[in-house]
């Protein structure tokens, strides 16, 4: 079955569950969630990777989701902006949402510099934004740029090369537009505080935990690696970490690692064989017991279930 190298979910099952409708181009994917309600799609309900950066508006309802292992509710009119992530939704109460993704491949096309017009963003590596809007006018915009941006996607696509290309050219500029946007309400607010200041030490260890994780995890799960690396003792980072979030630093890099098999598993033709390679175990029973321990479930078990 199909699937987007963006956003994993097979495409098919998306477009056959009523209220989801999914659109894609080249390096790009729209998705419009606008009548999921507490029977969460089968499809979405399990921890899938984007890859890729996105943006994410709720416009209206409320949906809680895990992202990158923290766990946030959005509500009406609140933009969700991250770059790659593994994503699971777990509850949806009359929502409607709005998934742009794209890749770099897809932003260089577009003449965007992030790191130039996004600093906040292009700061964030792997954690991500939560933002409410307050404005009618600004709410209006979005829904606009939102809207405008999901219509086009949606036209029949031209069986003219020559219209093809433009109307894609034109799909990037839509997608700038809207990102130039989602800019402007961020900078104008005070969501993100880049400065640690005493208070916030512990969410800044967590903060720079998860985003250490999101590099190394493939081949690195002691304590002592990642206290290291934070320039502090493994007894330290321990205190920290568990008085903040309440789990063990190993339970955090278990947590991380079982997502990604998890992802493997139900969106990747790997092999159980492959996957463990490719996450650097030293075999596929040492993969299996790991994966058991934490879930209760054989890899091979999740895999038939999902």
């Amino acid at each position: 079955m199909a699937n987007n190298e963006l956003l994993p979910y097979k495409i098919d099952h998306l477009t056959a569950t009523d209220g989801i409708d999914f659109v894609t181009c080249k390096n790009a994917a729209f998705v419009h969630i606008h009548s999921l309600d507490e029977h969460i799609s089968k499809e979405m309900k399990h921890p899938a990777k984007l890859n890729g950066f996105f943006v994410m508006f709720c416009a209206s309802g409320e949906v809680t989701l895990s992202v990158h292992m923290s766990e946030i509710t959005l509500t009406d009119n609140t933009l969700l902006v991250a770059p790659t992530s593994v994503l699971t939704f777990k509850k949806c109460k009359n929502c409607e949402l709005y998934i742009a993704a794209f890749n770099s491949d897809f932003a260089a096309d577009m003449n965007i510099d992030l790191k130039m017009i996004m600093p906040i963003i292009s700061s964030l590596h792997s954690q991500y934004i939560v933002h409410k809007i307050e404005k009618a006018t600004m709410i209006n915009e979005i829904h606009r740029s939102f809207d405008a941006l999901y219509k086009e996607y949606s036209q029949p696509a031209s069986d003219n090369d020559n219209l093809g290309i433009f109307r894609e050219m034109f799909i990037r500029h839509m997608y700038a537009g809207m990102i130039y946007r989602v800019c402007e309400f961020i900078a104008t607010t005070n969501s993100i505080n880049t400065k640690p200041t005493p208070k916030d030490r512990s969410s800044d260890y967590f903060k720079l935990l998860t985003n250490l994780l999101h590099e190394y995890y493939k081949t690195e799960r002691s304590v002592e690696f990642y206290a290291d690396k934070m320039n502090l003792t493994p007894k330290h980072l321990s205190r920290v970490i568990r008085n903040y979030s309440g789990k063990s630093v190993h339970q955090w890099i278990d947590e991380y690692v079982v997502l990604e098999i998890k992802n493997l598993l139900k969106y990747s033709d790997m092999s159980i064989q492959q996957i463990s390679y490719e996450l650097n175990f030293p075999n596929p029973s040492f993969m299996g017991q790991y994966f058991k321990r934490i879930t209760g479930k054989t890899p091979g078990e999740y895999r038939k279930e999902v």
